[in-house]
């Protein structure tokens, strides 16, 4: 160990100091090894003292090519509290002061430092006090500027202050920058009056010399602290061979593994190949979002030899998020950086069953990584950079908040200081470690190397792990193998938009004991008929890309108005029924339980609308007549609708061009099963639709025609013609435009009826054949305004071009009645009672008319513009 000694004369009344190198004699290397236990990765800091000479020997013993030093330092995970590990990124000295003996201070990289005052003296009646700084214990690149009370120095060429003007010529400042041949500083010499001599050359040590004018103005504090911005030590360059200063962070421990003051190693115990690999990532331009770039990884700072070899290096390998470790007679370095796998391995090169281990215990575990970090940004002051907070890994870790506190008093920039502290996030999620024994191709790698592993079993497909430990030792059959530590890691982890959730989910691709596959589903339904009574049944049939995974499905129910979902039944995978649904929207969601009884998502159906009974029956189909002896015989092919009711039979005098609409009421019901009808033989068209139980028609009539030449005709036909006139008895009815309409339909229903203004007399008693003709027309008072049309448009049967021609309407209707008497009709008569008729044979002497004239729907009439009352006879 090298330090810095003061002398203990005394020299009037001020203490003079010499500086005097010494080299004390090495100590044993103090080993950092990473153990894996438990749950997780911890770090336990062994105080071995196996010398680096004699590592190999120990190994070659113990038939272990490559060390349980193996992974030799781990310097981004968490470490135990109390450990002191990180101490020598703090161990910098800030502030200039006299220690009787004192460790050297080694500089990387460039950084403002306080150092050791090695001698101090007051000349010509104390007016002039003359102090020397030792700032490294080493040659350095550059003092690049002098402070006095960090104030920061403009020097001339002779060294004389020039501002700020309070020091002008008060001040002299001389820097040496400690090279092998420095000979002592001229003007102390001089100036010291023999106690400084031309021996005082300070070889290999850095310093700056100032000589101060008392000046209670300029000085009112008394003597102030001196610092100084420091390029500091020239490097060792594998890839250039060269020794030049360089703020690289992995030159940077190389230079610490090789010199006397570090771990002394011979150049040929470093492995400059990873060296050259590791300083080419640290030189990566890194874009920051400010704008410009910085180098990926830098060392900025000053340690003391006074430290512990593990925290130094452990401090150095923060700068670069980096590890180290001794293998097959060298060290090793790598820095934070993914390296694509060269070797794969699968169950066919294990030689063991698998140790794994999945997760951190919860001390080891955390989602929050702070700390501190010390550059010009922070006025060389050690400070906090912005913290790295993951509320994905909060969240996975149930809400509790645990951090990671990240000393990194080497690293100068923010900005890197962030990324590090990302990396070290990230790699604590890659929690999966796993440890067994291979075949000799395990010989091809190393510590350090990312290799892919295949394991069935375990769910790994081509899965990365870094080889954390490498042992190369005989099992307990004799047989050699490689046993092999390996630690799950993927590029991600470098990655400063990385998806936090990848971590949590890449373990395996097995299932996720914890993670139940979506149940998919589909919604239809059906009108059925059970104990005798229509229902509807809402039928939800469901189903998994993993049925494996899954116990069993809950399904739930609600009306898409209503806030609360009904339970309807658990079971297997399938189909799932819920009967006796009324026609509505309809919101369905299931979701999955697997053996462990974890739920997963529900899985929901929006606004599916059951109609089963709002459906129409299909139209009748198969429709023949035939006329015989006055009468029609309809029949038809039965409707299949579980929900029929009941046909409903339409006629129409016209032959062509008839509709349901313009028509009048033949049958009113014809109740199911029944597929045939007999009616009375008119003229015209017979029109048929089949109704549902809760009155919906079928959407299209079908339809016959009678034609004239089918009716019997009779040697006598006397009639009797109302239109246009219309002068007959009128009730709640009246004429416009020459038809007969209900006067006032606005509220519906409206009736009406008209008694003609004569009657037939066939002047005897006889049988006769009646009818009453007439054509209808429905008519819209509302004047055709969208707003006043009856009903919801959506159960509106037909098609849109129907509705203006009311083609498929039937909410009006023309009943027809006859009376009769055998009496003189012209006399008093005594008639019989109304008798409702579509057609028929009667008997009597005369016979008399009238209609009744139906609305079911407001502003809606018939209007009847021909009006005819047949009696027939031979």
């Amino acid at each position: 160990m090298r330090q810095f000694l003061l002398s203990s004369t005394i020299l009037s009344t001020v203490t003079a100091i010499a500086l005097f190198p010494f080299d004390a004699i090495a100590d044993p290397i103090i080993v950092a090894a990473v153990i894996s236990a438990g749950a997780g990765t911890a770090v336990a800091y062994a105080a071995g003292t196996i010398a680096a000479g004699a590592v190999l020997g120990y190994f070659a013993t113990s038939f272990m090519i490559s060390a349980g030093l193996s992974f030799a330092m781990q310097s981004l995970s968490p470490k135990p509290k109390g450990s002191g590990i990180s101490s020598a990124a703090n161990s910098a000295i800030l502030t200039s002061g006299v220690s009787p003996v004192a460790d050297h201070q080694i500089i990387y990289g460039e950084t403002k430092v306080g150092g050791v005052i090695v001698y101090k003296e007051a000349t010509q009646n104390n007016k002039f006090l003359h102090i020397v700084v030792a700032l490294a214990g080493h040659e350095c690149e550059a003092i690049e500027t002098v402070y006095l009370n960090d104030e920061a120095l403009t020097l001339d060429v002779d060294g004389n202050v020039t501002a700020p003007e309070k020091y002008e010529n008060l001040v002299r400042i001389n820097t040496h920058l400690g090279s092998a041949t420095q000979l002592a500083d001229s003007d102390l010499v001089s100036d010291s009056a023999g106690k400084w001599t031309a021996n005082h050359r300070l070889q290999g040590i850095c310093y700056v010399y100032a000589r101060l004018e008392f000046n209670a103005d300029a000085f009112p504090n008394g003597e102030p602290n001196i610092t100084a911005i420091v390029k500091g030590k020239k490097v060792y360059n594998p890839n250039t061979s060269s020794t030049v200063w360089s703020a690289n962070s992995a030159l940077c421990v190389r230079d610490y593994l090789f010199s006397n003051y570090g771990l002394n190693s011979d150049a040929s115990e470093i492995d400059d190949a990873l060296v050259i690999v590791a300083a080419n990532i640290c030189d990566e331009d890194i874009t920051l979002s400010e704008g410009g770039t910085e180098d990926r990884y830098t060392t900025n700072g000053a340690i003391s030899t006074g430290t512990k070899p593990a925290e130094t290096i452990d401090a150095l390998l923060r700068c670069m998020g980096g590890s180290l470790w001794y293998a097959q007679g060298k060290w090793r370095i790598k820095a934070a950086a993914y390296i694509t796998p060269t070797f794969s391995f699968t169950e066919d090169d294990l030689r063991s069953n698998v140790s794994i281990q999945t997760r951190h215990s919860r001390r080891d575990n955390y989602n929050i990584v702070k700390g501190t970090f010390r550059g010009e940004a922070s006025n060389w002051q050690f400070s906090d950079f912005p913290e790295i907070r993951s509320q994905t890994f909060i969240d996975a870790d149930n809400g509790d908040e645990s951090g990671m506190d990240l000393e990194m008093g080497l690293v100068s920039s923010a900005a890197t200081a962030q990324r590090i502290a990302k990396i070290a996030l990230y790699q604590n999620r890659e929690q999966l470690t796993l440890s067994a024994s291979f075949g000799l191709r395990a010989f091809q790698v190393q510590v350090g190397d990312v290799i892919n592993f295949t394991n069935t079993r375990a769910g790994f497909t081509d899965k990365p792990f870094e080889v954390v430990n490498w042992v190369f030792a005989p099992n307990d059959s004799g047989e050699i193998v490689v046993n092999m530590t390996l630690r799950e890691t993927s590029a991600a982890v470098y990655d400063w938009d990385a998806e936090e959730s990848a971590f949590e989910l890449n373990n395996t691709i097995l299932a996720d004991p914890f993670d139940v596959p979506a149940i998919g589903l589909s919604v239809t339904s059906e009108a059925r008929i059970i104990n005798e009574h229509l229902t509807n049944v809402l039928k939800i049939n469901t189903t998994s890309s993993s049925p494996e995974r899954v116990d069993y499905v809950e399904v739930q129910f609600k009306k898409t108005t209503e806030t609360e979902y009904t339970n309807t039944s658990i079971g297997d995978l399938g189909l799932f029924e819920i009967l006796d649904v009324a026609d509505d929207f309809y919101d369905v969601r299931v979701r999955g339980v697997n053996t462990l009884g974890i739920k997963g998502d529900f899985n929901t159906y929006s606004g599916f609308q059951v109609t089963g009974l709002a459906d129409p029956p299909a139209d009748v189909s198969d429709l023949s007549a035939t006329v015989n002896n006055g009468a029609v015989f309809v029949e038809w092919e039965a409707v299949p609708d579980l929900d029929l009711s009941f046909y409903r039979i339409r006629y129409a005098l016209e032959t062509s061009g008839a509709t349901w609409a313009n028509a009048t009421t033949a049958s009113e019901k014809i109740a199911r099963p029944a597929t045939n009808a007999t009616l009375p033989a008119r003229s015209g068209t017979y029109m048929i639709r089949a109704y549902d139980k809760i009155g919906n028609a079928s959407v299209n009539y079908s339809s016959f025609i009678v034609p004239v030449a089918s009716i019997q005709t009779f040697a006598t036909s006397d009639t009797q013609t109302e239109h246009s006139g219309f002068t007959g008895t009128k009730t709640g009815c009246s004429v416009s435009s020459g038809s007969l309409i209900i006067t006032d339909p606005s509220t519906a229903p409206s009736t009406a009826t008209y008694e003609f203004s004569n009657y037939i007399d066939t002047g005897s008693v006889r049988r006769v054949t009646s009818r009453i003709d007439l054509e209808t027309v429905r008519v819209d008072n509302s004047a055709g305004l969208w707003d006043n049309i009856s009903g919801n448009w959506d159960t509106w049967a037909g098609n849109w071009d129907n509705w203006t021609g009311a083609a498929q309407f039937a909410d009006t209707d023309v009943l027809r009645y006859i009376a009769t008497t055998d009496d003189n009709p012209a006399s008093s008569p005594t008639w019989s009672d109304w008798k409702a008729f579509k057609a028929g044979d009667f008997s009597g002497r005369a016979f008399k008319f009238k209609i009744e004239l139906k609305s079911t729907s407001n502003s809606i009439t018939p209007s009847i513009d021909f009006l005819r009352a047949y009696v027939e006879y031979n």
